[in-house]
């Protein structure tokens, strides 16, 4: 039976199990060492959702960040194969993420692909044009589309080490880093 409230669900669940003590498997404790991380920024959670089935299905792991501090958080954390990102997010922005990419020699060389929507400011444009690995703009693509793209990308790539970063103070406050580099 799934608890109800805030716990509900598989969450819930889980929380439960672990209480009596019992080991549930988790990403890193399955059988997963060939499959390539993606983080998807995307404050959307039904787009999230669709590119997150697909991608699954594709044998991707998901980690998502619903804005654009938690990106900075998780890649402060570990370094992703691919990031799928949203230029409009709330907390921080996508192109404060990419900058914050391109200022970290752990996370430059990541693959980057935007999928925004097409108004993004000029100021930004030439600066994410000229970082990020493709863009898209999400009214005029599908999802296979997109995750040929990927596929693409990541096809010569081995899959990311995901390290962590050596500092966790620094994993806990990217508004410290952001400011460095603004």
């Amino acid at each position: 039976m799934l608890l109800k409230g805030p716990l509900g669900g598989w969450a819930g669940a889980k929380k439960a199990f672990c209480r009596k003590g019992a080991d549930l498997p988790t990403k890193t404790s399955m059988d997963m060492t060939k499959a390539k991380t993606i983080l998807y920024v995307e404050d959307d959670p039904v787009v999230l959702m669709a590119y997150r089935q697909r991608l699954e299905k594709e044998g991707f792991l998901v980690e998502s960040a619903k804005d654009g501090l938690e990106a900075m958080r998780i890649l402060l954390r570990q370094v992703p194969d691919l990031v799928l990102l949203d230029l409009m997010l709330p907390r921080f922005d996508g192109g404060e993420v990419l900058k914050l990419m391109q200022a970290n020699p752990r996370l430059k060389t990541v693959p980057v692909i935007i999928l925004s929507t097409n108004s993004i400011l000029d100021a930004d444009e030439e600066y994410v044009l000229e970082n990020a690995s493709r863009r898209f703009i999400k009214g005029q693509c599908t999802i296979p589309m997109v995750v040929e793209a990927i596929q693409k990308l990541l096809a010569d790539r081995p899959a990311g080490d995901s390290t962590t970063a050596d500092n966790e103070a620094d994993a806990k406050s990217p508004e410290k880093l952001a400011r460095t580099i603004a």
